[in-house]
């Protein structure tokens, strides 16, 4: 899993985060950043970030389904942490339902200015959403065509915990 990380950080040149859920938030249990990027991006393993901030965090959130998400948002009120924060109910529902068509999500300089992600979910052997994969850049370096290249590497992740891809 590692080595898949490692793979993808080197073919995009940016920081390559691995993440689970607890709770209502998303925790960095893995995180893969060269030597020469300059990005102070300060998410270091075991750092916390609310579900709705993050691309990863909405992956959860938009696999929960309606009901689980609006009890979410009552529940934490949905805090900003920058202009960009998802602070509105509808609004979060209605990118999470996009996040369910298309299986992807990105944080769109929600948690940091200047900063933004592409998350992909890993999926166990029962089909269970367990983590995400995420590559955050500088939001002038993010090239969104690299949603394909962290799709696969996902994917591959999952495969080899035992999901079967349909």
């Amino acid at each position: 899993r590692s080595s898949d990380l490692q793979d993808l950080h080197q073919e995009l040149g940016e920081t390559v985060n691995l993440s689970v859920r607890h709770d209502d938030e998303v925790v960095y249990i893995e995180r893969t950043s060269g030597s020469n990027s300059m990005m102070r991006v300060v998410q270091i393993i075991g750092a916390r970030a609310p579900l709705h901030i993050t691309a990863v965090g909405k992956l959860f959130l938009a696999e929960d389904g309606v009901e689980k998400c609006v009890d979410y948002a009552r529940r934490t009120g949905l805090p900003r942490f920058t202009e960009n924060t998802l602070t509105d109910a509808d609004t979060l529902s209605k990118e999470l339902e996009k996040i369910r068509r298309q299986g992807y999500a990105f944080d769109s300089e929600e948690a940091e200015k200047g900063v933004s992600c592409i998350g992909a979910g890993i999926y166990n052997d029962d089909g269970r959403l367990v983590a995400g994969l995420s590559v955050s850049a500088p939001s002038d370096r993010l090239d969104k065509g690299w949603t394909a290249q962290v799709r696969r590497t996902a994917e591959k992740i999952s495969k080899a915990i035992g999901h079967q891809t349909r």
